[in-house]
């Protein structure tokens, strides 16, 4: 469900620029994906006249997935991380931030040397007893995988950014900050009754699966698969790699002209342990009838052929009768659920009281995640009606709004308004600028999974 919700609502991420050169301080560094380049220098993109290296692409990755780490509780994963979509977010922001800086050099602005070293001896990563420190600089840039030289220059950059979008920041009114808050901070006397979908139980019968098979069998599907043939060059005499790879390529040679056989002829799919994830996504490119280049794995070098291309079959129902069972469960319980969330809106229920809460009050209910909770508020808080539910597939939160009351001010939650709408005024007008820059500047990507 976290997944899900941060998918949802990412789009923040990709159209906020800042400092990210500061972000990055005392993060770690964190590897980008799966992703080739297809220049020689390394540039990940052409941005008008401006080229991407590919190591301005993994420090944003690494910033991104740091920020998300933070969010998850350190919990967060590389597979997760993909779920995310953080390597097309990073390659959006990373983009977006050359965009700035074209227009930036248009408008004639700079950052001077002097500009720099007065953000840099500010940052207190690089302190020491309130100082800057030249020796703890240089060890947490190397801690995190990046030359002083590195660092400066994307700083810079950075800074240069920051004086495009300061162009076009926009004063608040303080009428339009006791306005807004009194809205931000409104309060709503709520409660709550969550209705778990593990109480509902479904037996289905033979039937209704064969029914629901029949209305969903393209759903169920074998993977995508090659027909191979496969020879394994053994490391026999324990040869190096280099000594391996000329051995392993006069294989190749002969097997493309036919002059040597292959040993085995198998069936592989998208999900191998025979073959590597590289060597499975360059089949999905290459024709039938080709013999592809050796690859090294385990110490000793393959040759592949692939002789055809399988295409994905609708499964019988006796193999897949295990998940249309678990579906048509699922798909029942959450028709179940919505039925009983109109009948007891219907209905006068008390449920749990919540009291007065806002859209900063930490809730915790019983039965709910934290991030279901994060759900729950952003629904009680965009809600029109007074009587409401929010459907979590496998649970229910029906809510009632009993009555709202609009909030007080004062200066903390008043600098909190102005950082928010400030934020958002911004980031409303960097996402307007991008789309017309879009226009203006060419890009180009070389990047391709």
């Amino acid at each position: 469900m976290a997944i899900s919700w941060m998918q949802r609502h990412k789009k923040w991420l990709i159209v906020t620029i800042w400092i990210s050169t500061i972000a990055f301080v005392g993060a770690g560094f964190v590897g980008w994906g799966s992703y080739n380049y297809g220049k020689s220098d390394g540039a990940v993109a052409i941005v008008g006249d401006k080229e991407i290296p590919l190591g301005d692409l993994q420090n944003e990755y690494s910033n991104l997935y740091s920020q998300y780490q933070g969010m998850f509780g350190g919990k967060l994963n590389q597979e997760m991380a993909k779920q995310l979509g953080l390597e097309q977010a990073a390659m959006q922001r990373v983009i977006n931030k050359y965009l700035f800086l074209n227009y930036a050099e248009d408008l004639g602005l700079i950052t001077t040397d002097e500009e720099v070293a007065e953000e840099l001896v500010q940052m207190t990563a690089f302190q020491k007893d309130g100082k800057f420190d030249k020796n703890t600089y240089l060890q947490v840039l190397k801690q995190n995988r990046r030359t002083a030289a590195e660092f400066e220059k994307q700083l810079k950059q950075d800074l240069l950014v920051n004086k495009v979008q300061k162009i076009f920041s926009l004063e608040l009114e303080n009428n339009e900050i006791d306005n807004i808050g009194n809205l931000l901070f409104l309060e709503s006397d709520v409660a709550v009754k969550v209705i778990d979908g593990e109480s509902i139980k479904i037996n289905p019968s033979m039937d209704e699966l064969q029914k629901f098979y029949d209305e969903n069998k393209e759903n169920y599907k074998s993977p995508l698969g090659h027909s191979i043939s496969i020879i394994k060059v053994e490391n026999i005499e324990g040869n190096d790699k280099k000594a391996m790879k000329k051995v392993a390529l006069k294989k190749y040679l002969a097997l493309k002209k036919g002059e040597e056989k292959f040993e085995t002829t198998q069936t592989v799919y998208d999900l191998s342990t025979v073959l590597d994830s590289e060597t499975m996504d360059e089949f999905s490119k290459t024709e039938d009838n080709k013999v592809l280049k050796p690859f090294y794995k385990d110490d000793n070098y393959y040759i592949v052929k692939k002789e055809k291309t399988i295409q994905p079959q609708v499964l019988p129902f006796e193999k897949v009768r295990s998940q249309i069972n678990k579906a048509f469960i699922s798909s029942q319980k959450e028709k179940q659920l919505e039925e009983i969330a109109k009948k007891t809106i219907e209905s006068d229920f008390t449920g749990i009281d919540l009291g007065y809460i806002n859209r900063n009050t930490n809730l915790n209910v019983k039965g709910l995640l934290e991030n279901e909770t994060i759900e729950l508020k952003e629904a009680i808080f965009s809600s029109s009606k007074q009587k409401n539910y929010l459907n979590l597939k496998d649970k229910l939160v029906i809510f009632k709004i009993k009555d709202t009351k609009l909030g007080t001010m004062n200066a903390q939650r008043s600098q909190m308004v102005v950082s928010t709408i400030q934020n958002y005024k911004a980031n409303a007008i960097s996402s307007e600028l991008l789309e017309q820059l879009q226009n203006r500047y060419e890009i180009k990507s070389y990047l391709t999974e």
